[in-house]
C-alpha cells in the first residue's frame, strides 16, 4: 500500500507526540521506556527490508535491516553509502553496526508502513489506551 502524503504527515505528528511525552488523559506520562518499545517493535516488523539511515554527521547508509535492540542500535547489511563523494572512505562498507543515539532519522520503503496499524496505533495513543 502507497503511503500518501497526508497519511504521512499524521504518522510524522504521531511519532512527534510520542517523542515529546505529551501528557495522557487522566495526566499519566509514557516513560521514555514505553516510547522506545514502541519503535523497537516497530523496527522489529522491518526486518530484511531495505531502510536508509541518516546519522547526526550527516552520513546516510541505505542497506537491508539486519536486526534492532532495545537501545535502536541498528545493524545494517549489503550497504552503500547515499552521497559516495563525501563519504569515500565509506564505500568499503558492506556490513556496519549503528548506535542508536547516533541516528537522526530512518527513512522506511513505502511499502514497509502499515497504515492501518499506524491509524490504530494513533487513535490508542489518543485515547490514552
Amino acid at each position: 500500500m502507497a503511503v500518501t502524503e497526508a497519511q504521512y504527515c499524521k504518522v510524522s505528528q504521531l511519532f512527534a507526540k510520542l517523542l515529546n511525552n505529551e501528557q495522557r488523559e487522566g495526566g499519566r506520562k509514557e516513560s521514555a521506556e514505553e516510547k522506545i518499545m514502541l519503535f523497537f517493535s516497530y523496527f522489529k516488523d522491518l526486518v530484511g527490508q531495505e531502510v536508509t539511515v541518516e546519522l547526526k554527521n550527516d552520513l546516510a547508509i541505505r542497506g537491508t535491516l539486519h536486526s534492532v535492540d532495545q537501545y535502536l542500535n541498528i545493524k545494517l547489511e549489503n550497504t552503500r553509502v547515499v552521497d559516495q563523494d563525501k563519504f569515500p572512505h565509506m564505500l568499503s562498507v558492506r556490513n556496519c553496526f549503528i548506535r542508536g543515539s547516533v541516528v537522526r532519522y530512518v527513512q522506511l520503503p513505502p511499502d514497509g508502513v502499515d497504515v492501518d496499524l499506524l491509524h490504530d496505533a494513533a487513535r490508542r495513543e489518543a485515547r490514552g489506551a
